[in-house]
């Protein structure tokens, strides 16, 4: 095809572990990291055609949050001509780092709609990398390899490959009450008597783009896995979760200086841990851990899962490798649309916001400053401050407005989005697109919180309330739709 030209292609890594500690993300409930079990990471391959060219970078964390993807574009526009509008940066939604923003742990909401003086006092070390100061860090690390990646790109070739890992589990089972109607609950214990399914099936899929020199020695490896890291989610210690694992696995069969960026696929319902497992071992745990005030040790090995898991998508990654390393190709076609996409935001009812204010005043007369709330009274707050902060922002406007990028890189089209996408939607767009290889990319360019199903509205739980969503399912149909075609338009 006359469309098809030389790929330039270039790589970069950095550490995000801090000599202090720092804020983690991810619990409601306040943590300071303690130590780094392992280390975390940012990782940015640039991808150049002559016709379009993109970078993308994956980070060891929770999230990318709209401030801190804005200010990284600002910080990039323009260098030796690259346009920001073309970069993507997500993360593999790790529990165990921090978010690099001023605002982490939820602590600004409680302060805000409680009174700090209410609030749990939060032991805070003198030497806390925190607020602007780690803002700063990380614009630092990650606007460096961003400029590296793309300085030292050269002339080479890339290969797709589908495979399966079994690393996701849907983390939403459903119950039966007494009379017969049924509710959902994240993280629920298996075991008990009146579990009857899961909401939504689970996604094992595993989508690789392999990046090689012009000799056809492999150089990295883009991985897309619709599972958040969440092993190691409850401590208070910084950590990759399994990705690290994955890495020194996927190395260990590649070469060990091959780059490896981890892509979390859409999985706003799915979790690395099979609840049906280890529900029998873990029925007060699993109560603990939906609480969501404090740490819990569940009875498994942590490392153990975590290696296990990562070893699986190694094993993926290297099956997919003797496939790809067949259908190697320098020249390639790119193209890139990048999107301004709106969504409705999801509304409450005033009735619901009045129901909010009232429960959340009663709460805060219990308290004062001589008797402050702990961690489960602030936690107990989060949804009815989740219906007031909606009600707030539907005041103030009707849309939520990311930018998605979708690009062609030979036969291979990754597309962006900044929610934790129920995985319904991305059996749609996987199946209805052309493009024989999709890689869909959640958590990306900004957090748009859950976008759960109607099923998953209808059975309720944490990830389907007002206050861990911003749109609805009607907006994720929508959203299909839009990626759908953009997909399709590239693959003409």
């Amino acid at each position: 095809m006359s469309d098809q030209k030389q790929i330039k292609i270039g790589w970069a890594s950095i550490s995000l572990v801090s000599d202090r500690p720092v804020l983690l993300a991810g619990q409601m409930y306040y943590r300071v990291s303690r130590y780094v079990h392992d280390p975390v990471t940012a990782t940015a391959v640039a991808f150049d055609n002559g016709d379009a060219s993109c970078i993308m970078v994956s980070c060891d964390m929770v999230g990318i949050s709209d401030v801190i993807y804005d200010l990284l574009c600002k910080e990039v526009d323009g260098y030796h001509g690259f346009s920001s509008k073309n970069l993507t940066c997500g993360a593999i939604h790790s529990h165990n780092n921090s978010r690099f923003t001023p605002g982490d742990a939820h602590r600004s909401d409680f302060d805000d709609y409680i009174g700090e003086d209410k609030c749990l006092k939060m032991d805070i070390p003198d030497n806390i990398l925190a607020g602007d100061e780690s803002t700063r860090f990380w614009l630092d690390h990650v606007s460096q390899i961003i400029k590296e990646a793309w300085d030292i790109r050269k002339p080479g070739a890339i290969s797709v490959a589908h495979d399966y890992a079994s690393v996701a589990f849907n983390r939403r089972p459903v119950f039966q009450n007494p009379d017969g109607t049924e509710f959902s609950k994240m993280y629920g214990t298996c075991s008990n008597d009146n579990f009857i399914r899961f909401e939504g099936s689970s996604d094992h899929s595993a989508d690789m783009l392999y990046t090689f020199d012009l000799e056809g020695n492999v150089t990295g490896v883009l991985v897309d896995i619709p599972c958040p890291s969440q092993i190691m989610e409850l401590h208070y210690f910084v950590s990759a979760d399994y990705w690290h694992y994955a890495r020194g696995h996927i190395r260990e069969k590649l070469g060990k200086n091959v780059y490896v960026l981890p892509i979390c696929g859409p999985a706003g319902d799915q979790n690395p841990i099979d609840l049906v497992r280890v529900s029998k071992v873990n029925q007060q745990e699993l109560v603990e851990w939906n609480a969501q005030a404090g740490e819990v040790w569940c009875n498994y090995d942590l490392g153990a899962e975590c290696d296990d898991t990562g070893s699986r998508i190694a094993d993926a990654v290297e099956r997919g490798y003797k496939k790809a390393r067949n259908t190697i190709r320098t020249s390639v076609v790119m193209k890139e649309s990048v999107l301004e996409i709106k969504l409705p935001i999801r509304k409450v009812s005033k009735a619901d916001y009045e129901e909010a204010v009232k429960i959340l005043d009663a709460k805060k007369k219990l308290f004062s400053p001589e008797h402050r709330m702990t961690s489960s009274d602030q936690v107990s707050m989060f949804e009815p401050i989740g219906v007031i902060k909606r009600w707030e922002l539907q005041n103030k406007q009707k849309n939520y407005t990311f930018k998605s990028n979708v690009i062609r890189i030979g036969d291979a089209v990754f597309a962006s989005n900044p929610f934790e996408l129920f995985v319904e939607y991305s059996f749609r767009i996987k199946a209805r697109a052309k493009a024989q290889n999709i890689f869909l990319m959640q958590l990306t360019n900004g957090v748009g919180g859950y976008l759960p199903t109607k099923a998953a509205l209808a059975g309720g739980s944490y990830s389907s309330k007002p206050a861990s969503t911003v749109v609805g399912p009607d907006e994720g149909t929508e959203l299909c739709e839009i990626q759908i075609k953009a997909i399709d338009d590239l693959m003409k």
